[in-house]
């Protein structure tokens, strides 16, 4: 679930990052800034995601900005988070991209084995 007022909002600026065309996109809350440089050209992206219980008190930009992008089908290449202050306190950026083709071993090391059983964590 996506906490209330947290939007990607489009900022209309474009850059070529890693041979990608890229728009800028801002995430604005309590005094921050996300900016995110994010790419259609690539599959929708998909973060790690653990399996922990929400934590307390208001949500933060980044438990939430990946899920933002994940749903717009965009992947981003470079992230920052900023306070007003302009001191940068996370950050996120692609280093390389190298295009291959999957086998269908390849496949196969994504497939859980047999047998498995996913088992949800008790709720708090």
């Amino acid at each position: 679930m996506m906490p209330e007022g947290m939007e990607l909002q489009a900022t209309g600026e474009k850059t070529n990052l890693l041979g990608y065309a890229c728009e800028r996109y801002d995430i604005q809350q309590r005094g921050e800034t996300m900016e995110i440089w994010a790419t259609d050209q690539l599959p929708p992206f998909q973060a790690y995601l653990p399996n922990q219980p929400p934590g307390f008190g208001p949500p933060m930009i980044e438990e939430h900005w990946a899920r933002l992008v994940s749903a717009k089908k965009l992947f981003p290449l470079q992230a920052s988070l900023r306070a007003d202050n302009g001191v940068e306190r996370y950050r996120f950026e692609v280093q390389s991209i190298t295009p291959a083709r999957l086998t269908e071993n390849d496949y196969k090391r994504f497939q859980p084995p047999e047998g498995y059983v996913e088992i949800q964590p008790r709720p708090f």
